[in-house]
């Protein structure tokens, strides 16, 4: 599948310039290569990922004014009875990120995949915890990660990238600063997500019929992960 499929799409629907996709297209080596280092460093493939053309934006009621990029998202999504795991990307965080960046990002979002896989595998199918502010969030989804020194043993730079980048969420004022200025102050496509929609709930009969990457199942058997169910 091209991850880029829905950019195009949303081309065609006139929701986003050409322009602006062609700039995304022209950044596709940066995500190919940080899928790639993922791959290497942990021994093991990479879930399925795609480009979303808009970028979700976290508001919250509670939390008068406060806004969080999500550049970045693991979706457990049904498709045919089982159940896949996609790694979500967006347009902005290819056009503006710097290559450290989207490294660390997909890094990121990697020990996400495999802490879902260790959940679900095991039947641990109770939905997470809901929160109701970008402070709450921005914690949870720290704590629903696999450590990247337990994962990228063959690359101990990129499991030292992730720690420094994700500390209580991104951390990239630079990258905050151009999204800002250069994708939602020209109004350019967005999407509003409250932080307790961002959560995972899926049905016992969905991951009963899916058959997960044995090679992550072996790592996660190997390491012995203990995270936060």
């Amino acid at each position: 599948m091209d991850p880029f499929v829905l950019v195009d799409q949303s081309v065609a629907q006139g929701a986003l310039k050409p322009a602006v996709a062609k700039k995304v297209r022209s950044k596709s080596k940066n995500i190919f290569a940080a899928v790639a280092r993922v791959e290497k460093a942990s021994g093991l493939a990479y879930p399925p990922y795609y480009v979303e053309p808009s970028l979700p934006l976290a508001t919250t009621s509670v939390e008068f004014g406060s806004v969080g990029a999500l550049y970045a998202r693991v979706i457990p999504a049904k498709f045919e009875g089982r159940l896949t795991i996609i790694v979500q990307f967006t347009a902005p965080l290819l056009i503006f990120g710097l290559k450290g960046t989207v490294e660390a990002v997909a890094a990121h979002e990697f020990t996400h995949y495999v802490h879902l896989v260790r959940r679900f595998s095991r039947m641990q199918v109770t939905s997470d915890e809901r929160v109701s502010t970008l402070f709450e969030s921005e914690y949870a989804d720290e704590e629903r990660v696999v450590d990247p020194r337990k994962i990228f043993t063959n690359d101990r730079k990129l499991a030292a990238l992730v720690e420094k980048k994700f500390k209580g969420g991104l951390s990239d004022d630079k990258l905050n600063e151009k999204v800002a200025k250069s994708w939602i102050e020209k109004g350019l496509p967005t999407k509003r997500v409250a932080p307790e929609e961002n959560v995972v709930s899926v049905g016992v009969d969905v991951i009963a019929n899916t058959v997960f990457d044995p090679m992550v199942l072996a790592k996660i058997r190997e390491l012995e992960v203990k995270v936060p169910a």
